[in-house]
């Protein structure tokens, strides 16, 4: 009976829920009560796992400035209609972002407005 408690303790651990994987891909850096639009370039768009980025240069008055902006999954993303070729380098877009709480030139992209009138939106 003293082995079934034992064996019966090690199953109730290994079943016992674990914390969400998805924990360090925080969004908590972003400040989402502070929406901000760009308007750049693409100079890269990253369809990868965990997230996806894109790369924006955004003319400033003290030249251009790289954006960096982070996005959900591919999987997520291709929910919503997006493709591997959504972007490319060298497109006109205008972004709507939640912005890095550091103030550092990034964010979390909201909704792309492309030059040819298409939108492309992230929702979780």
């Amino acid at each position: 009976m003293k082995k079934f408690w034992h064996v019966f303790g090690a199953l109730a651990v290994m079943a016992a829920p674990l914390p969400s994987a998805s924990a360090h891909h925080s969004f908590a850096m972003f400040d989402k009560s502070a929406e901000k639009w760009l308007e750049g370039t693409v100079t890269a768009f990253q369809w990868t796992n965990p997230h996806t980025f894109i790369q924006v240069s955004v003319p400033s008055s003290k030249g251009a400035v790289e954006w960096s902006l982070e996005g959900g999954s591919p999987n997520i993303l291709s929910r919503n209609g997006w493709k591997r070729t959504s972007l490319k380098v060298g497109e006109k877009v205008k972004v709507l972002i939640y912005p890095l709480r550091s103030g550092q030139p990034g964010g979390s992209f909201v909704e792309v407005h492309k030059a040819d009138g298409t939108v492309l939106y992230y929702h979780a």
